[in-house]
């Protein structure tokens, strides 16, 4: 069945923005030098997207050029739910060519549909990429000055690194999202725009992996 997820097209939520950052200072600290003293700390950047004032309004100017191009999807993937009822429902109820023509409308509709939706996509993603660039940029600049200044040698990207088994413990007080966020949300104020979505802290359990 064809599915509309647009929510999930936005596959550019700054996973690397954390490994780049601590692999650029360990490169500028030398391959070869002592390992640097200091603090170590988690980051969820799956929150930047709706707390980033600036990131959150880049997607809402892509949602709203994909307005009309989701409210087709969307009709599309309702007549094709209607379609799939009939076929269920209408077998041997309706004449053999009737139901033959049911069957044929809802593939050719299924065709057109899913070519729509991987062109859309594409287009989709493209444009948030080209959008949310200049943002990223200088989030990722931005994260490289926010842990030089508070003697940060590592940020490890929380979003990913648990379910991934990298990381099997973090303590609470580790987590920086809600004050780098704060932080650039106060360097980087958008006139005009909504207040950014609180993030929740991370999780206190320890995730581990058997």
């Amino acid at each position: 069945m064809f599915k509309i997820r647009f929510a999930a097209f936005a596959a550019l939520i700054l996973g690397a923005v954390a490994s780049v950052a601590s692999a650029q200072q360990a490169t500028q600290a030398g391959l070869g030098g002592a390992i640097p003293d200091g603090k170590i700390a988690v980051i969820n950047t799956q929150a930047f997207p709706d707390s980033i004032a600036e990131l959150k309004q880049k997607y809402d100017q892509v949602n709203t050029q994909f307005k009309d191009s989701s409210q087709r999807l969307q009709e599309a993937q309702t007549r094709l739910q209607t379609m799939e009822n009939d076929l269920r429902t209408k077998q041997g109820v309706l004449k053999p060519e009737d139901y033959a023509k049911l069957q044929q409308d809802y593939e050719d509709l299924k065709k057109r549909a899913q070519r729509e939706y991987e062109d859309t996509k594409a287009a989709f993603d493209r444009a948030v990429d080209t959008q949310t660039r200049p943002v990223r940029d200088k989030l990722y600049q931005f994260l490289q000055t926010y842990a030089t200044q508070r003697g940060i040698v590592m940020i490890i990207n929380l979003a990913g690194a648990a379910q991934s088994g990298t990381l099997a413990y973090w303590n609470p007080g580790a987590d920086v999202t809600e004050d780098f966020i704060a932080e650039y949300n106060k360097a980087n104020p958008v006139a005009g725009a909504p207040a950014p979505t609180t993030p929740k802290p991370a999780p206190a359990t320890p995730t581990r992996k058997p």
